[in-house]
């Protein structure tokens, strides 16, 4: 789909500017607690967010008030991030799932729009292909299509500038707390901004700090780096999800200097997906162009929920 054809000459008018009040909230889900923001009106139709590695709720902040005059906005810290419960298992896509399964039930929503950022993505693929009855659409943000490719991106190869090398990093038993505890802060301040070294001022140092106390907390390494750990049953779930297609409205979208084949890839996915490349973008869209995000959501979303 083209870009600018999707989004419009009218691009900007299109976005609600006001913030929505927020709240948060402890959930209890599928034996663990989840720290969970909500954000607009309950009686509006729903969107869930799912933030990916590095990131918590705190990676929506941008985002979420966009959206929230049209739409009820549910923004957890997912298991072993932010404010969330951080056990030593549980992080390969179906568990997540079930997860956010429980959150939308104690919220008493049957159905949302289902995004995910980064590893969220594989969140919310798998989420849309479990539970299609819930789903009112799937978006898969910036990331590669784990199960399908994954060994193209984490090969050492100059076309990767070396691979996807932190895969096999958080994979390692015991290495990222080895070498990060003690350092949080350092590793944040390192990683982070080559997600999107073309916006440097789209995450503060105070950002940075909300992330690296995640990676603070008690397990909170451990947490972090957990689905990465559980990336080949996640693999094997999105494989087996993919091959049969989706029984809902799919959106790609992937940053010029992101992931920018994250709309191309899902050639591989059986139906049409909407979405595209957004130029000038790196890795971290809900951060760096949350207003894009917003124009390209609500059209989107409209669509997915007219009768």
């Amino acid at each position: 789909m083209n870009f600018a054809r999707f989004l419009g000459a009218s691009l900007m008018a299109l976005l609600p500017m006001q913030a929505a009040a927020q709240d948060a909230a402890p959930v209890s889900t599928n034996g663990i607690t989840y720290n969970v923001q909500t954000w607009g009106d309950p009686a509006n139709p729903a969107v869930v967010l799912i933030h990916g590695w590095m990131g918590t709720s705190h990676t929506w902040r941008k985002l979420a008030p966009l959206l929230a005059s049209d739409r009820f906005v549910i923004v957890p810290d997912m298991r072993g991030y932010g404010a969330s419960d951080k056990p030593d298992t549980g992080y390969d896509a179906a568990t997540l799932s079930a997860d956010i399964r429980g959150v939308l039930d104690h919220l008493g929503v049957e159905q949302a729009h289902i995004v995910g950022h980064d590893m969220g993505a594989l969140v919310a693929f798998v989420f849309a292909g479990t539970y299609p009855e819930a789903s009112l659409s799937m978006t898969y943000l910036d990331e590669p299509l784990v199960g399908f490719n994954l060994d193209q991106f984490t090969t050492y190869r100059e076309e990767t500038y070396g691979g996807y090398w932190h895969f096999g990093f958080n994979t390692a038993p015991g290495l990222a707390e080895l070498l990060i505890a003690g350092k949080e802060q350092e590793f944040v301040d390192y990683i982070v901004p080559l997600m999107h070294s073309p916006n440097p001022d789209a995450v503060t140092a105070e950002d940075r700090r909300i992330y690296a106390d995640s990676l603070r907390a008690p397990n909170g390494i451990t947490g972090s780096v957990g689905w990465y750990r559980a990336t080949f049953e996640t693999a094997r779930q999105m494989r087996s999800i993919g091959e049969a297609g989706f029984q809902v409205p799919v959106m790609a979208w992937g940053g010029e200097y992101g992931v920018p084949v994250t709309h191309a890839q899902f050639d591989a996915i059986p139906g049409e997906e909407a979405g595209g490349t957004i130029p000038g973008a790196g890795h971290l869209l809900p951060e760096e162009v949350p207003e894009i995000l917003a124009a390209a959501f609500d059209p989107f979303f409209d669509a997915a929920e007219a009768p």
